[in-house]
């Protein structure tokens, strides 16, 4: 029997999970300036310094089509390695870590795998809880990881 660690967050009232080992911290929004980069992807809520480096920040409620929220002191940004990247997923709240088995976790149903969805990977069920299960490293697209390349900001930079 598998176990995996996930990460519990809330968007739009809704429970996702991401697998632990992907986690690198959890910061408050009210404890950083998210800095907004004119002209990059509308997934993209904006750039942070953290930890002595710019830290590209992705608003899943867009990513997931979600209805759009202000954000609040409660907003969270989660961040994750994806795609060999440090970056952040901006979410509502971070709610627990949960400890599931492998047999708490169904298979995401074919009509999530298929096109902008086939980042869901699984249900997982906590008691009564749904808990939609992500896979970060299929969230970014390869246009969204080119886009979030260094150089790729320099030129924006330099094209001021």
């Amino acid at each position: 029997m598998a176990r995996v660690q996930m990460v519990v967050f809330e968007i739009n009232g809704t429970e996702f999970g991401i697998e632990a080992a992907a986690v690198n911290g959890i910061i408050r929004t009210n404890r950083v300036n998210i800095q907004v980069v004119p002209g990059t992807l509308s997934d993209i809520e904006g750039m942070i310094s953290w930890r002595d480096k710019v830290r590209y920040v992705f608003n899943l409620r867009r990513k997931l089509k979600l209805e759009h929220k202000v954000i609040c002191d409660d907003s969270k940004i989660i961040m994750v390695h994806a795609n060999d990247l440090m970056v952040g997923c901006l979410v509502d709240e971070v709610t627990d870590i949960v400890l599931f088995n492998s047999e708490e976790i169904e298979p995401a149903p074919s009509f999530m795998q298929e096109g902008t969805g086939n980042y869901i990977t699984g249900i997982g069920k906590v008691e009564e809880r749904l808990v939609v299960i992500l896979d970060v490293d299929r969230l970014l697209t390869g246009v969204e990881i080119d886009e979030l390349t260094m150089e790729n900001l320099q030129q924006y930079v330099k094209g001021k």
